[in-house]
């Protein structure tokens, strides 16, 4: 879900509300670390939040792990297809109104080298992440109904993703390259992206996180009645 701009970004740069695929900055449904995981208190906080019912919560539970099983859910919180997000959705979100539903899109031209990266940890996991398993079998983002909202710099890390928006990054942006991201926080062009990427790998470690940064394309899907 888009959020309001964090206390720490800048408000001469960012606008008002933000869309990323960082769950830094974005809540991410469903959220299976908190579904999955043993802590009653953050179960009543999750479903407070969602205004969700425990039967509703344990359906959605069922829900998860049947379409794992089917391989329409991926570890940890990526859905294969863009039914299965719509199926979850009205079955169990739609009264939230801001919620969206997001694809993304690694360019050709940067998959090896994220393919390369992510084999230096893969055997440390016991199965790979969602979005590994999706570039491994050459899955692109379903485009239907799809509009493509910018490009966000992205760091790939344990099966989710750190952004340029988390590290206070488009304060460099501008004064580097005279940056200014769109409505939604992202970024208008590719080449733009790139060099933005470029830039955040040859910071340091104390400047940013230790992972390979990348231009990712956003998309946004229009959600079926």
């Amino acid at each position: 879900m888009p959020t309001p701009r964090k206390d720490y970004m800048d408000e001469q740069i960012v606008p008002e509300t933000v869309l990323s695929v960082s769950s830094c900055l974005c809540k991410q449904y469903p959220d299976t670390s908190i579904l999955w995981g043993n802590s009653e208190v953050k179960r009543a906080r999750y479903m407070d939040q969602l205004g969700l019912s425990l039967n509703t919560v344990q359906l959605s539970e069922q829900w998860i792990e049947e379409h794992r099983n089917t391989g329409d859910v991926l570890f940890p919180q990526v859905f294969s297809s863009l039914h299965s997000a719509e199926d979850f959705l009205n079955r169990f979100l739609i009264h939230l109104p801001g919620i969206r539903i997001i694809s993304i899109g690694l360019p050709e031209r940067y998959k090896s080298d994220f393919l390369e990266d992510i084999e230096l940890f893969s055997s440390k996991n016991p199965e790979p992440y969602g979005v590994e398993k999706m570039l491994l079998q050459h899955h692109p983002p379903e485009k239907d109904g799809a509009k493509k909202v910018g490009y966000e710099v992205l760091g790939f890390d344990s099966g989710s993703f750190h952004s340029y928006l988390c590290n206070g990054l488009e304060s460099d942006f501008r004064q580097h390259f005279n940056f200014s991201p769109n409505r939604y926080g992202l970024i208008d062009s590719i080449e733009e992206a790139d060099r933005y990427s470029d830039y955040c790998n040859e910071l340091s470690e104390e400047e940013t996180e230790s992972v390979l940064w990348l231009p990712w394309a956003i998309f946004e899907h229009k959600r079926s009645k």
